[in-house]
């Protein structure tokens, strides 16, 4: 079961600030970029940066736990890894972004951003980003599919 991003403590200097993300919806046919908080120290930046992504995701009294993974996508001979923020729930709604995207079902709401080799969260720079973030998400949910009805789920991909 992935949960690869480690909460920060509170401190008298964090701050809060925002990056572009993609979330897919269950009730939209495809996904559409946000803005997502996360919040950093920055005076002890090797605590790195924590995402709010709960408050993106919908059902939280369903489902408040987020698990996220991370996905590695070679396209065009250039290496990009994203981490994909998602809820695991059998009452949770079918998404219908994956599964007009990917020709999968997955139960609720995905997120993905953008990770830097300095800095674990980044923004999602440019459509050329944005359409390899498309197909991580892709992937990883085809990826994912034969491991919908088990317990625990792979922390890290490679597509």
């Amino acid at each position: 079961m992935g949960m690869n991003q480690i909460p920060l403590l509170p401190s008298r200097t964090m701050v809060a600030r925002s990056v572009r993300a993609r979330i897919y919806r269950t009730c939209q046919p495809s996904g559409e970029p946000t803005q997502v908080f996360y919040r950093e120290d920055p005076h002890q930046p090797q605590r790195g940066r924590y995402l709010l992504a709960a408050d993106q995701l919908s059902d939280p009294r369903m489902q408040p736990y987020v698990h996220d993974s991370i996905v590695t996508i070679f396209y065009r001979g250039k290496k990009y890894v994203f981490r994909v923020f998602y809820k695991r729930h059998k009452f949770l709604p079918i998404n219908q972004a994956l599964q007009n995207l990917a020709g999968v079902l997955m139960e609720g709401d995905v997120l993905v951003v953008a990770m830097g080799s300095k800095v674990g969260i980044r923004n999602i720079r440019d459509n050329l980003e944005m359409r390899v973030a498309e197909r991580a998400v892709q992937k990883f949910a085809q990826k994912l599919a034969p491991f919908r009805n088990r317990r625990t789920f792979p922390s890290s991909i490679t597509v």
